[in-house]
């Protein structure tokens, strides 16, 4: 079962080839600190507006910071499978914090994210 964001119809995996040819990670880590900000500024606006807790918000935050410290000491290999840096970010966060890190998705857009970077 693929467990791609756009592949929730698709019964197999994609292949390695695929994986390779359609991700924009190669390209994309100048983006991480941009992303991270971007992120960090999202969750402050949930934690403002009362969507999520300040208990979320600081392990959010902490996540977050811990991240773009850890890529900008060269600590990060980045994922092909995962396409981008957006869902590369995502996956590190999840490992780091939980399920907490699906939060930081509500009231945002993919889009929202490739428009601020």
């Amino acid at each position: 079962m693929s467990k791609k964001l756009w592949g929730g119809r698709f019964s197999a995996a994609t292949s390695a080839d695929v994986d390779q040819y359609t991700a924009s990670i190669g390209f994309d880590p100048e983006l991480a600190q941009d992303d991270i900000l971007g992120s960090l500024a999202h969750a402050a606006m949930l934690k403002h507006c009362s969507i999520i807790q300040s208990e979320d918000h600081a392990q959010l935050k902490s996540g977050l910071e811990y991240i773009a410290a850890a890529i900008k000491n060269n600590q990060v290999e980045f994922n092909v499978a995962d396409e981008d840096i957006h869902m590369n970010i995502e996956r590190l966060l999840g490992q780091h914090v939980g399920q907490v890190a699906g939060k930081l998705h509500t009231a945002r857009s993919r889009n929202d994210q490739v428009a601020l970077d």
